[in-house]
């Protein structure tokens, strides 16, 4: 889940790598130019459907010219959108509704993750299996952070009072799970996909008990656009869509080659090609699919998991008013190649 406020703290990783399967197409004369802005300013396993429909030419196909923006941050994806610099964006499920809240005309077309990847994390040494296990315990936390606002959510939920029962400690969101493996804190909130992976690299025997489930889920990344842009040019919308999945599909099948996409990315940044492995097999196997996918094809949204956010959003006080979830988003523009997600997991896995 990203913070309104200080947009995601992932920072992918990767390192060497070739692609020399992959062709560049450049763009066709009259191809209709498309600006998508993404929610992180350094190559990321959650662009690699973007960067393998561009690098594949799966884009040009579809008659489009994109320009993939790399902002720093969910607020200045949303942004963007928002204000018309870019046509399209993916950015956390809360901030886009944070945006909504505040008068933003933006519907949501696509959902990435089916869950949002924030959790606890707690080393398995504490005996902390479920929310219930925090009764007692000292939680390293950003308090006023959609995580910080969940993880009170659903203390409540699991009948554990958050101003009683568990010591919450406000601590900046790079601290957190500092403070955890030096011992300050049972247990800390961060990402499945990126705190959670720091630990375990760091040789910590940890458990993570995630926020969103199948029963309750809690949406993460999505794809949205301008109300305006969905009305106005729902094809470009449609064949866009059809290439990014096309992209995850082939991320999907081919782990090795994407991870290599990812590290060669951009060249003047150096970053750790284990950690994008390990980012991209929890994104498969826990994030992007669910029952709903499996049934209905990858990026497809319900009016339950949409619910589930905005409540817990108004209850924490980070939106004003309530949002219909109806009108947050559309499925009528994925497209069919979303179908062959099947369950989602990778070859071999």
């Amino acid at each position: 889940m990203s913070r309104w406020n200080l947009g995601s703290t992932r920072i992918a990783a990767a390192a060497a790598g070739v692609m020399l399967a992959l062709t560049l197409t450049p763009p066709a004369r009259g191809q209709e130019k498309l600006k998508v802005a993404l929610n992180w300013n350094a190559p990321n396993a959650g662009f690699v459907h973007h960067y393998a429909a561009k690098k594949m030419g799966l884009y040009a196909a579809e008659g489009l010219d994109v320009e993939l923006l790399a902002l720093p941050g969910s607020v200045p994806a949303v942004t963007s959108v928002a204000a018309g610099e870019a046509q399209l964006g993916q950015a956390g499920a809360d901030a886009i509704l944070v945006g909504m809240s505040q008068g933003a005309p933006l519907k949501v077309v696509w959902l990435f993750y089916q869950a949002t990847p924030t959790g606890v994390i707690a080393p398995k040494k504490n005996n902390i299996g479920t929310l219930a296990d925090l009764r007692g315990k000292t939680v390293s936390t950003a308090v006023a952070s959609p995580e910080g606002i969940l993880l009170r959510a659903r203390l409540r939920e699991a009948g554990v009072n958050p101003d009683r029962d568990v010591t919450l400690l406000n601590v900046a969101p790079a601290a957190k799970l500092t403070m955890m493996l030096a011992g300050q804190s049972d247990a800390s909130t961060g990402f499945v996909n990126f705190q959670m992976i720091q630990a375990q690299m760091q040789g910590q025997d940890v458990t993570f008990i995630p926020f969103s489930t199948e029963k309750q889920p809690l949406y993460g990344h999505a794809v949205f656009a301008s109300e305006k842009f969905v009305k106005e040019k729902p094809d470009v919308i449609r064949r866009y869509l059809k290439a990014t999945v096309a992209g995850l599909l082939w991320a999907r099948d081919n782990v090795d080659k994407a991870v290599d996409l990812v590290a060669t990315w951009d060249p003047s940044i150096r970053i750790d090609t284990e950690f994008v492995r390990r980012d991209w097999i929890v994104q498969l196997n826990s994030l992007i699919s669910s029952e709903l996918t499996a049934k209905q094809g990858v990026g497809y949204m319900s009016d339950a998991g949409w619910k589930n956010l905005i409540d817990v959003l108004l209850d924490g006080k980070l939106i004003g008013s309530r949002l219909d979830p109806k009108t947050v988003y559309t499925n009528e523009l994925i497209p069919a190649n979303a179908k062959q997600w099947g369950s989602g997991r990778p070859p071999g896995s």
